[in-house]
């Protein structure tokens, strides 16, 4: 009796021992399976918002496609919602992509294209937004797609506001939306006439004084006397060359007490 139970003792020990090694063994191998579960769940996402990303970079940065070329990356890359995952690159992408489509079916004048694209366009910039809502430029292009459907409306500009909130001074963006609101700007609430005042000015400063000049010479000519005087006081080789480009634009000097010759015939 006593044999068996020492024996009992013993064993109870080896086990108390061995416990804790055993345990640790299988949360290891539950860890590892769980990773490479969530591995095997994730890593077709990264992959497919790797691929997609350039698309959309590609398509902000101007470049042109060859008929047909963006319906196939539409029709192959969308994204798949039953994950549950927001995957902000390829929503991006998408959106992108969609708005090039309703540029060119205006661009065409099919008003059934211009309809179903701007539909489809709409649609995929609310998804993106829903996903990475800080994207200022998919905020103003809302705002862009919503005015061409329905006209300029009140309840609209709380599109542009957020893009301005979001990506004030973002100089890529702010060339395209600076020539939209200023042609725009008599219809603009005040916080958004200043807010495009503003970016104007910006532009200037920050050397972008060729886009500047063809920006106040085209869109924002019938409000140059709003934003020529927000730029007394700047660099005069900044306003010099603005000067001479909004020459060549056909404007009158708006500089004239600046001498805008060459800099070899000022002396």
């Amino acid at each position: 009796m006593n044999g068996t139970g020492s024996r009992t003792e013993d064993a109870n020990r080896l086990w108390a021992r061995r416990w804790p090694g055993l345990m640790a063994r299988v949360f290891t191998v539950c860890l590892g399976l769980a990773a490479a579960g969530w591995a095997g769940f994730v890593a077709p996402i990264a992959w497919r918002q790797a691929s997609m990303a350039p698309l959309g970079t590609k398509i902000v940065a101007g470049e042109r496609f060859k008929p047909g070329i963006l319906q196939q990356y539409l029709a192959a890359a969308q994204p798949d919602a039953g994950r549950g995952l927001c995957q902000p690159l390829t929503e991006r992408a998408l959106a992108v992509a969609r708005l090039r489509l309703a540029e060119e079916a205006i661009g065409d004048g099919d008003r059934n294209s211009i309809e179903q694209t701007q539909s489809e366009g709409e649609a995929a910039i609310r998804r993106s937004l829903s996903c990475a809502p800080t994207d200022p430029f998919l905020w103003f292009a809302l705002f862009w797609i919503q005015n061409s459907r329905t006209g300029l409306s009140a309840d609209n500009f709380r599109f542009l506001r957020m893009s301005y909130r979001v990506g004030a001074n973002e100089g890529w963006l702010a060339i395209r939306r600076n020539r939209i609101a200023m042609a725009l700007y008599p219809g603009l609430p005040d916080d958004l006439k200043q807010a495009a005042t503003d970016e104007f000015v910006q532009l200037v400063k920050s050397d972008f004084i060729t886009e500047a000049a063809d920006i106040l010479a085209g869109s924002a000519r019938p409000v140059s006397s709003i934003l020529l005087p927000r730029l007394q006081g700047m660099d005069e080789k900044k306003l010099r060359f603005l000067g001479i480009l909004l020459a060549g634009h056909g404007m009158d000097d708006p500089f004239p007490e600046l001498d805008t010759r060459p800099s070899f015939l000022r002396h």
